[in-house]
């Protein structure tokens, strides 16, 4: 009885291994089946492109221009597609600040657009936008109206910091800045709306402009179309440098103010 139970072991093992192997098969189909079920509607939908919108209040950029840009790089069908890379190739148009791209069923793009919004000219011809960034370097058309800032290549985001520091200093003295310059050597030069250049120097540059506001304003401020520049680089004091006229009325002015 014993040799009986140890030969019919083999053949329930055998059993029982067949089994798995079906369940595995049939496993196996049912994956296989799912996966081609799959590919087949990925591929139905995967259709091309057919339509393109452009949303927008356009001033610089023009819908046919972005159209134009996504017909040349549309690698892919609606659901292939990259988002994100036809996004970012636009994003390097001229103007173009911001751009959200959508699918739109069954065979379409909704592309929405923000323009750049020009804040200060930076030196001849280029635009820094209203997050102080360079968008453009060599602009055929300058807004008018916008405040000069110049300085060497890297400095943009100084320039601007420092220029948005001096307006809200000089702005509740009635006066705005409308041209900010650093030097190569670091040397900075302010123009403001009311002809006046300061000439700050390389140290110290933010306390000698508070230093313009509290003395020299006052001295100024009669008569700012007689002065040409003052210079604030003196440890302790200032000097103006008045525009050509009768120095006698100079003297005169002077005398005034400190009487």
């Amino acid at each position: 009885m014993h040799n009986r139970r140890n030969r019919k072991r083999p053949q329930q093992e055998a059993l029982i291994d067949w089994v798995a192997i079906r369940r595995f098969a049939l496993a196996g189909g049912t994956l296989l089946a799912i996966t081609a079920s799959v590919i087949f509607v990925f591929l139905l939908l995967d259709r091309p492109v057919a339509t393109i919108q452009v949303d927008g209040p356009f001033a610089r950029v023009n819908a046919s221009q972005i159209e134009a840009e996504v017909l040349a790089n549309l690698h892919g069908g609606f659901i292939s597609l990259d988002l994100d890379s036809l996004s970012a190739t636009i994003r390097r148009l001229p103007w173009v600040d911001r751009v959200r791209i959508r699918r739109q069923w069954p065979n379409g793009l909704h592309i929405t657009l923000l323009e750049q919004r020009p804040a200060a000219r930076w030196g001849e011809s280029g635009l820094l936008n209203v997050r102080g960034e360079l968008f453009i370097a060599d602009s055929r058309h300058v807004p008018a109206g916008l405040p000069f800032l110049a300085g060497p290549p890297g400095t943009e985001a100084e320039v601007v910091d420092r220029f948005l520091a001096a307006r809200s200093y000089l702005l509740p003295h009635g006066l705005d800045v409308v041209g900010l310059v650093r030097d190569p050597r670091g040397a900075w030069d302010m123009t403001l709306s009311n002809g006046v250049v300061i000439r700050l120097g390389r140290h110290r540059v933010d306390q000698r402009i508070r230093r313009y506001g509290d003395l020299v304003l006052e001295i100024v401020g009669a008569d700012p179309g007689s002065v040409e520049y003052v210079d604030m680089r003196y440890s302790n004091g200032f000097a103006i440098g008045w525009r050509k006229q009768d120095e006698a009325a100079v003297a005169a002015r002077l005398t005034a103010h400190s009487g």
